[in-house]
């Protein structure tokens, strides 16, 4: 019985040091991550500045709310602040999923603005 549970032990200490760390390990990464991707992508013409990064942990992946905000410096009306899209953020690996093209009912991944020639 005593081996039994030492190689249970032995097993699960194992296990645990093999495992692979998050890439997204907390709600800070993932507002980093969602600022990173809102400007390589272009996602909004506004400034990052101008812009409020909500995380909401949903088990393996996070869901980040980008809404607008409007201090004096980037305009509109103060108390409003409307959601410009959502991004979903995998912990194990950051890859992201977006519903800021379209009508914002399908999330797929970001693409590259192309620019004109």
């Amino acid at each position: 019985m005593i081996r039994r549970v030492v190689a249970i032990i032995a097993l699960a200490v194992a296990t645990h040091a093999y495992a692979k760390p998050l890439a997204i390990p907390n709600d800070d990464s993932a507002a980093d991550k969602a600022i990173a991707i809102t400007k390589k992508y272009q996602l909004t013409k506004d400034n990052i500045e101008c812009l409020q990064f909500d995380t909401f942990d949903k088990g393996t992946f996070y869901v980040v709310r980008v809404r607008e905000i409007h201090p004096k410096a980037c305009g509109g009306v103060p108390d409003v602040s409307p959601t410009l899209f959502f991004l979903k953020i995998r912990k194990s690996d950051g890859r992201t999923l977006t519903n800021a093209y379209g009508d914002g009912s399908r999330y797929v991944p970001p693409k590259r603005v192309k620019t004109p020639d």
